[in-house]
């Protein structure tokens, strides 16, 4: 059996007030869909949760999945601002202190918007930091945001292309569930981690009925341009019945 790290790192800043019944559920599912399907593709999850607004809270750390509250998310309600940086960075010190002798690291950051209130990382140190880490081979980022920057906020801090999406947050709920698939499918898998989660572990059909967009839109450079702006390709694992996602 494979012992599988994962760290949720959610944003409670306080435009989340609008969304966050439906993040509690979308929280709440994630969580219970990992702690049955662990078992039985032989994966033993930890899970670590991280919630931030002006400040870092670390209310679970490294526990065992079973004995995780699904409720606790609940207890951290929104407020003040969006400290990203920093609560990316704690996530990362903390789980690298004390990794509980986990094979594999996957970090989930969820958000609703951007940084701006980070005293102690920088986007820069911090994007040094996720990119040493995945060269270890064993951590994964997952990056889920709300705005159409969020493509270019992610990859600030060195999360790769395939491993972002953004999501609707009045669907959290789908959308979650179709992270901790994604997540699930790396984690029972060969595979030590991923640069590119969302493209290599998911479906496009799946993402789209979960409200995410996972290829994102580059705007065109030229105002005048005739022609619609293309996103980057990404090719998604070819399954029955799903089409290939550009």
């Amino acid at each position: 059996m494979s012992k599988v790290l994962v760290n949720f790192v959610q944003d409670r800043s306080g435009s989340m007030a609008s969304c966050w019944d439906e993040t509690l559920s979308g929280f709440k599912k994630f969580v219970e869909d990992l702690r049955e399907k662990g078992p039985k593709d032989g994966v033993e999850y930890l899970l670590s949760l991280t919630t931030f607004d002006t400040l870092v809270e670390s209310p679970i750390m490294a526990k065992p999945i079973a004995e995780v509250d699904t409720g606790e998310l609940a207890k951290h309600g929104p407020r003040g601002c969006t400290a990203l940086y920093d609560a990316v960075g704690a996530t990362i010190e903390n789980t690298s202190a004390n990794d509980r002798g986990a094979e594999k690291i996957i970090c989930v950051v969820v958000t609703d918007g951007y940084e701006n209130s980070s005293r102690e990382w920088t986007k820069d140190r911090l994007h040094k930091t996720v990119d040493a880490k995945l060269n270890l081979g064993n951590w994964t980022f997952v990056y889920l945001g709300t705005q159409p920057e969020t493509w270019a906020e992610a990859g600030a801090i060195g999360v790769g292309a395939g491993s972002i999406s953004t999501y609707q947050p009045e669907m959290a709920r789908a959308a979650y569930a179709f992270t901790s698939e994604a997540l699930h499918s790396l984690a029972s898998s060969p595979m030590a981690g991923s640069r590119n989660l969302f493209q290599d572990h998911a479906k496009a059909d799946d993402a789209a009925a979960a409200g995410m967009k996972v290829t994102p839109i580059v705007p065109c450079p030229d105002p005048k341009a005739a022609s619609v702006p293309k996103a980057p390709h990404l090719s998604w694992r070819k399954t029955v019945g799903s089409a290939s996602n550009g």
